[in-house]
Parts: C-alpha cells; sequence; structure tokens
C-alpha cells in the first residue's frame, strides 16, 4: 500500500470520516424521509416557494459563513489553544457584524424585487438559519479534528426538526410553519456547540474589538470570494429558474437536484475530516501534502464515481419513490446533474485540499471567481431558452470549466512549492 494512503488510514481522518458520514446519515437519510412527505404536503407550488426563499437564504448564509470555516479550522489545526479565545472572540463578532449587514441587505433587496408576500415571509422566517449559522462552532470542531462533535450536536438537532415535521406539518397552508421546523435546526446545533465549547475547551462568547473582527474578516476575503462563487455554483440554476419559470417548475428542480446531491453530502464529511489533516501535512512540507492529497483522491473519487453511475441506472425508481408520478417526466435532468457532482468531487481535491491547505487561497479564489462568471452566463443563457433542462446542463459545463481553471492553478502552485 501506498505509504501516504497508509499515513492517512492510520490518522485521525478515517475516525473524524466516519463519526462525519454517521453526521451525514442524519443530514441525509433523516431528511429523506420527510422530503416525500413534504412535497406532497406542500404541493410543486408552494414547495417551490420554500425552495426559492432557501435558495435565497444560502446566498446571505455564504456572506455569514464567510469562509471562517476554512480560515478559522486552518488556524487552529497549525496552532492548537495558542490565542484560541482570542480566535473565537473575533470570528463570532465578525459574524455578528455580518449578520446585520445581511438582514439589512435582505430586506432592501425584497422590496427592490417586490418578491411576493408568501416570498418575502417565508425569506424571513428562514433567516433564522442565518442567525444559528453565526454562532454555530463547525470550524472549532474541525480544527480540533473532534468530528465526534458536531456529529452528535447535528444528529441531535436534525433529529428533533424532523419530529416537528411530522408533527406540525399537515396542509398546503403550512408553508411557514415548515419553514420554522426547517431553521430551528440551526438555531438548536449553535447553542448546543457554545455549551460544549464552553464546557470542554473553556471558551467563553465574548466580544473583540470592531478593527479587530474587521481584520479577520481581510484575512478571509479570498475564502469568503471562492465561497460566494461556490454558491452560485450551486444555486444559480434554482436562481434563473425562479425568474423564468413557475414556482412548480422550480419545485420540480429542487426535489430532483437533491437526488444526485446525496452524493455531495456524502462527501462533505471526508472533505472536513482530510482538511485540517492535509493542512498540517502542508505546514511540515510542501511535498508531504502533495502527496497526501493525491493519496486522497486516488481512495475516494473512484468510489463516487460508481455511486453517480448508480444514481444514474435507478433515477426513475429512486424519484417515483422520493416524489411520485408527478416528478417523473422530468427524471432525465439528474444524468448532467451526476455530472455536475462528480466534477465538484475532483474540484474539492484540487481546490480545497490543495490549493487552500497549502496557503494558496488566492489562485483559489480567482480560478473560482471566473469559473462562476462562466457558470452564470451559461445558466441566463440555456435556462432563458431550454428552462428546467437548460440550467441542468450548464451544470457541469460551468464545473467542468472549474476544473480546468484549477488544474492550472495547481500546476502554478507546484511550480512555486518546488
Amino acid at each position: 500500500m501506498n505509504k501516504k494512503l497508509a499515513d492517512l488510514l492510520k490518522s485521525k481522518v478515517l475516525a473524524n470520516s466516519a463519526w462525519l458520514i454517521i453526521l451525514q446519515v442524519f443530514n441525509t437519510i433523516v431528511p429523506l424521509l420527510t422530503l416525500p412527505y413534504i412535497t406532497r404536503i406542500l404541493g410543486t407550488s408552494n414547495y417551490g416557494v420554500f425552495s426559492l426563499a432557501l435558495n435565497w437564504i444560502t446566498y446571505f448564509q455564504v456572506i455569514v459563513e464567510y469562509g471562517f470555516g476554512f480560515t478559522g479550522a486552518r488556524k487552529v489545526s497549525i496552532h492548537g489553544d495558542d490565542g484560541l479565545q482570542e480566535l473565537y472572540s473575533r470570528i463570532i463578532t465578525a459574524r455578528i457584524l455580518l449578520l446585520c449587514g445581511t438582514f439589512l441587505t435582505m430586506n432592501i433587496l425584497s422590496a427592490a424585487l417586490h418578491v411576493s408576500r408568501a416570498q418575502y415571509i417565508s425569506m424571513n422566517i428562514l433567516f433564522l438559519i442565518i442567525l444559528g449559522v453565526a454562532f454555530q462552532l463547525t470550524w472549532l470542531f474541525q480544527g480540533k479534528q473532534d468530528m465526534k462533535l458536531i456529529a452528535i450536536i447535528n444528529a441531535v438537532s436534525r433529529l428533533f426538526s424532523v419530529l416537528m415535521v411530522f408533527a406540525l406539518v399537515h396542509s398546503e397552508n403550512h408553508l411557514y410553519l415548515y419553514c420554522i421546523c426547517y431553521a430551528i435546526t440551526f438555531l438548536l446545533s449553535a447553542a448546543l456547540g457554545i455549551l460544549l465549547a464552553r464546557k470542554k475547551y473553556g471558551l467563553k462568547v465574548k466580544l473583540c474589538r470592531i478593527p479587530d473582527a474587521i481584520s479577520e474578516i481581510k484575512d478571509g476575503w479570498y475564502l469568503f470570494i471562492s465561497q460566494a462563487m461556490s454558491k452560485i455554483f450551486s444555486g444559480i440554476g434554482t436562481t434563473v429558474l425562479g425568474a423564468v419559470a413557475t414556482s412548480s417548475a422550480v419545485g420540480i428542480y429542487s426535489a430532483i437536484y437533491k437526488v444526485p446531491y446525496i452524493m455531495v453530502l456524502f462527501f462533505s464529511p471526508i472533505s472536513q475530516a482530510l482538511y485540517p489533516h492535509i493542512s498540517v501535512r502542508f505546514s511540515k512540507s510542501f511535498e508531504n501534502g502533495r502527496k497526501t492529497v493525491t493519496a486522497a483522491a486516488t481512495l475516494v473519487t473512484p468510489a463516487f464515481a460508481l455511486a453517480g453511475l448508480a444514481i444514474i441506472l435507478l433515477r426513475k425508481q429512486l424519484i417515483l419513490i422520493a416524489f411520485g408520478k408527478d416528478y417523473l417526466e422530468y427524471s432525465a435532468i439528474i444524468i448532467p446533474l451526476v455530472l455536475w457532482m462528480l466534477f465538484s468531487v475532483i474540484n474539492n481535491f484540487m481546490g480545497i485540499q490543495f490549493l487552500v491547505a497549502s496557503g494558496n487561497q488566492k489562485l483559489y479564489s480567482h480560478a473560482f471567481t471566473i469559473g462562476s462568471l462562466i457558470t452564470v452566463g451559461l445558466n441566463i443563457l440555456l435556462g432563458v431558452i431550454f428552462g428546467i433542462y437548460g440550467v441542468s446542463v450548464a451544470a457541469p459545463i460551468g464545473e467542468a470549466s472549474l476544473t480546468i481553471l484549477l488544474y492550472f492553478g495547481v500546476k502554478k502552485a507546484k511550480q512555486g512549492g518546488n
């Protein structure tokens, strides 16, 4: 067995990945129990209103997260407990500042775009998600490579939310109630995380000086740009459909999209577990980090390619079981969406695990910015002309363009690292 691969399997990465996969079972399988129920109870139109509102909220969520999930985790993994309370205060204060600005911006945009009453109310309820995100501490536990805590916190929160859905949401008139049930997960997760951080690491929620918070924001700028571009990659299809198609079309696309998206949800814990480990490897030597990324990608990528093939082959059965016959007509859009997800796995290894972990955030940000502009252009062009099929095809083409851009970024980083 390759030595780097053997070292990888012996490290905390394997245990952390296992815990995060357990977490994603809760994040994926448990919500899937509610998805067939919700798509039928709310109907395609109301589910479309919810999906579009959630899509807008996730754009603002990226602003509040601001890439601290990577910069914070990297600092904790490299520096340990040195200055941990200060870092904790700086990130929380920075997120509160971003939270206030985001809430104001969202309401100004809602008024300017004349969104429907249902859309406006749904967005403001779902803003509770962003409030929870501001105080979530995934970056801390990830940097500590203590994924067990993340798994427990999120599993408890997710299960509580799902139970609320079945207990309270019973008709298509319960759209706003469903929004509350959906958002409660993030608030509960944040509260539990803060309590555990205080008990285990002695960390207290304290605000720092505004200039210190702004300094932390400046430090995460390039990663914020790449995170924002990443959200554009994943959400632009829904946004374009919301402008050119009916709420039902948005609901159908958003529902079917979730089937191949399972691949990304299961890849996410692997990525989260690898990142702090690979960051430490790169801090020791560039070559050490490079070999570790290569070993991990060689192990993981073929498994997800096989999973993608299975989803394509079983697409009609999966859609029929999950959503019902009303969605079956559009089962073909799963094929390009699976290709999109596969490219996103490859891009994670080249972007997050290689460029960001090695300190080349600027190269990563530049690639993502250009790739996002290409993706936005393709979605607008193809979405306007071909509707739901157009945005589905635009997704893998845009992601493939990012793959090419990241390849040249990695090549440049290797030249600088040698």
